[in-house]
């Protein structure tokens, strides 16, 4: 059977039109709307379409935007405006949407009809194109938020990423402890002897730039990340209760220009920012042997101040060039790199100082609750790693404190 048509759009393709009052203006005059489809009933279904979703308070009449072109438009007319997004996080949605969603399939689809359907299909294809979990979940994260704009501006009803609908792919009966840690993850620690090369190389010495050195002592007795580091400011620093409080930390980021247009658009900049979770924002103690050090280190800086003309106060950074600038985390890696060279130790990141803090805790007896608060993680789930390389295999330790059980 033939389908109805009753005009010609472009003089060309045959449609069923049909004509609808969808309001009235602020005269009492009817706005009426043509609405086309490829017969009666399709029509018809679109009409409901369009009514259902005005008496849902929800918008009209954008159907055919894409989640590329409202996506662009959500980071660079409201995010980068915001004053709520910190820069760091917008580099890291925006390096989402250029390297993942804006080369998808799903970058073509209709905001105003997306299911959570082929989104969930697009992330199990990523999966077993070898994408970690890790990976599409923070994907999602990003999805996430801009969907929820799109809630919270009435263009859809529901969020497709929700995490009460969506699924992150990956094995749950993976144990995945020794495979699953990416280079950042695992456990990597000095040996004892390899800290007492260290440990002896960093000594204060008076009439020095003991800069570099006290960023690695710091480290080895806080556990606290090198851009915590490096962004220290002299007013967290609290000599008489012995603690550091993690306020800042230092970021080369990008920074996107207020009107840019698009993801080139943008500048690296090293910038104090506040810590990417709120664990990350914590007090931190240290050894209280550390502040007659830390005192000469401070005249130290003082005078460096001086010396440029500048006062090393409160909101001053402890740790600085000979120029009294912000220190690249890159200069500071070739610097450990000589650093170790010189020792004779083998490369390993600057991270393995923290990792090394980590586990000799652990060695000693501390809880890894109190370790987990100390490192400022979110879950003690990040923690246990450290817990597994101290005690990979053996038990025989715990089973041992069950001894008084035992009759011979």
């Amino acid at each position: 059977m033939a389908r109805k048509t009753n005009c010609l759009k472009n003089g060309k393709y045959a449609y069923f039109r049909k004509t609808k009052t969808i309001g009235h203006d602020i005269n009492g005059e009817p706005i009426k709307k043509d609405f086309y489809g490829k017969g009666e009933t399709d029509t018809v279904n679109k009409i409901k379409a369009y009514e259902k979703r005005l008496d849902a308070g929800l918008q009209v009449g954008k159907e055919k935007q894409t989640i590329e072109q409202l996506m662009h438009y959500w980071l660079f007319n409201v995010r980068l405006y915001s004053s709520k997004s910190k820069s760091a996080s917008f580099d890291k949605d925006e390096g989402k949407y250029r390297n993942y969603i804006k080369k998808s399939d799903i970058r073509f689809l209709s905001v105003y009809t997306i299911t959570t359907q082929p989104i969930q299909e697009w992330y199990n294809e990523l999966y077993k194109n070898g994408t970690s979990s890790n990976v599409i979940f923070e994907i999602n994260k990003t999805l996430r938020s801009f969907f929820t704009y799109c809630k919270d501006t009435k263009i859809i009803s529901d969020n497709p990423c929700s995490l009460r609908v969506i699924q992150i792919p990956g094995n749950a009966d993976e144990d995945g402890i020794d495979d699953d840690f990416d280079d950042d993850e695992k456990v990597i620690v000095f040996d004892d002897e390899e800290q007492k090369k260290i440990v002896d190389a960093i000594k204060y010495e008076d009439g020095k730039d003991n800069t570099f050195n006290m960023t690695v002592q710091l480290g080895l007795v806080t556990g606290l990340r090198k851009g915590e580091i490096l962004g220290l400011q002299r007013k967290y620093v609290d000599l008489e209760r012995c603690v550091i409080k993690v306020r800042k930390t230092l970021k080369n980021v990008k920074e996107f220009k207020i009107g840019a247009k698009d993801s080139s658009e943008y500048e690296r900049k090293l910038k104090l920012i506040t810590p990417k979770s709120k664990s990350s924002i914590r007090t931190v103690p240290f050894p209280k042997d550390l502040v007659p050090t830390l005192k000469k280190y401070f005249k130290e800086q003082e005078e460096k101040y001086k010396k440029l003309g500048l006062k090393f106060n409160d909101d001053s950074l402890i740790f600085t060039t000979s120029t009294g600038n912000m220190i690249e985390s890159s200069n500071h890696r070739k610097q450990w790199i000589k650093f170790l060279d010189k020792l004779g130790i083998p490369y390993r990141k600057f991270h393995a100082i923290r990792d090394t803090f980590a586990t000799t805790l652990i060695r000693k007896g501390v809880s890894i609750f109190d370790v987990k608060d100390l490192l400022g993680h979110s879950s003690i789930t990040i923690t246990e790693k450290y817990y597994i390389y101290c005690y990979p295999k053996d038990k025989s330790y715990a089973v041992a404190l069950l001894s008084n059980f035992v009759q011979s």
